[in-house]
């Protein structure tokens, strides 16, 4: 058995320009963890009992090809430990706030073939960004919250 790290980021912000992706503040992680015993429910609730945040609206890793990959729901997760081996076997997370837009990344669901190697299959979808509806490179964050305050209240716990 491969035991895995999981790595939960948080307290940075998303970047959606040129691609999306994390300008990391803090770290959290598991060391040795077996990833048979790893469910969707249990690294949602470390964001949310552990990490401070409100609700998780998406699950996201980081491939060790440099793009992020959704993951939904318990199949979400089993198609991630079918990629551990020994080459692959720390889990870089992050997540999105329920305050905070989503990022537009592929599910892992339907990542074809290696996740460490290959192409994306891209579905046929009726979105087309234009100029009006491109963020421009802005960052979204929880306004609403002092990050600095909530990360200092859920440490002092």
């Amino acid at each position: 058995m491969i035991e895995v790290t999981i790595y939960f980021h948080h307290g940075g912000e998303w970047l959606t320009s040129p691609e999306p992706h994390y300008d990391i503040e803090w770290v959290h992680y598991w060391k040795g963890y077996d990833p048979d015993l790893l469910s969707f429910i249990d690294l949602v609730n470390e964001y949310t009992d552990k990490l401070g945040f409100v609700g998780v609206q998406e699950l996201i890793v980081l491939a060790p090809t440099g793009k992020y990959f959704e993951i939904i729901g318990n199949e979400g997760v089993r198609t991630l430990t079918s990629f551990i081996s020994i080459d692959y076997k720390s889990i870089n997370l992050f997540a999105t706030e329920d305050c905070e837009l989503s990022v537009d990344v592929p599910d892992i669901v339907m990542h074809n073939g290696s996740f460490l190697l290959s192409q994306i299959v891209n579905e046929g979808t009726n979105y087309s960004e234009s100029e009006d509806d491109s963020n421009n490179g802005m960052v979204f964050s929880c306004s609403d919250y002092d990050t600095d305050k909530l990360e200092n209240f859920v440490l002092k716990k």
